[in-house]
């Protein structure tokens, strides 16, 4: 037998991070890497006096170098929306948090532009009375109309 939520239990409804669209020029810049990489199988660029695994070791350690930093610069940024507050966190080793209680915020603004924009990826900010600026942000999120919607649902719903 389920017992049903208690009205002050939190829960997650939603949570995510950057878009991996946030991060396509690494990515093409990979990819060309990865490709240089493949052309020195097939093309005698340094001729015998250098070694070809040098040469090969370049683009091979850009395109490592690149993909750690997306994946280390996508996990210091999480997103989330529960029952009662939107929320973003900054960080790895240094954190920092802000969030907005969902009966406080006074405006969603949802920007999207270009090809990310036709995806669905876009920035959504919140802000509260008390504040000119937005102060939860999250930037290049994947469904971001959803969760506009989602954070709309629960203030209309709230009491």
């Amino acid at each position: 037998m389920t017992t049903p939520l208690s009205a002050d239990h939190e829960e997650t409804l939603w949570s995510g991070s950057v878009s991996q669209w946030h991060y396509a020029g690494k990515w093409l810049t990979v990819l060309i890497c990865l490709a240089i990489l493949a052309a020195t199988f097939f093309f005698n660029i340094a001729g015998d006096s250098i070694n070809p695994w040098i040469i090969r070791s370049v683009p091979l350690l850009v395109a490592v170098a690149l993909i750690a930093w997306i994946k280390l610069d996508r996990s210091g940024r999480k997103y989330s929306v529960t029952n009662r507050r939107v929320s973003v966190e900054y960080g790895i080793i240094s954190k920092q948090s802000t969030e907005l209680r969902i009966q406080d915020i006074r405006s969603i603004n949802l920007t999207t532009s270009g090809i990310a924009g036709l995806l669905g990826i876009g920035r959504l900010e919140f802000a509260s009375a008390a504040s000119d600026d937005a102060e939860v942000i999250f930037w290049n999120t994947p469904g971001a109309e959803k969760i506009r919607d989602l954070v709309r649902s629960l203030q209309s719903a709230a009491p």
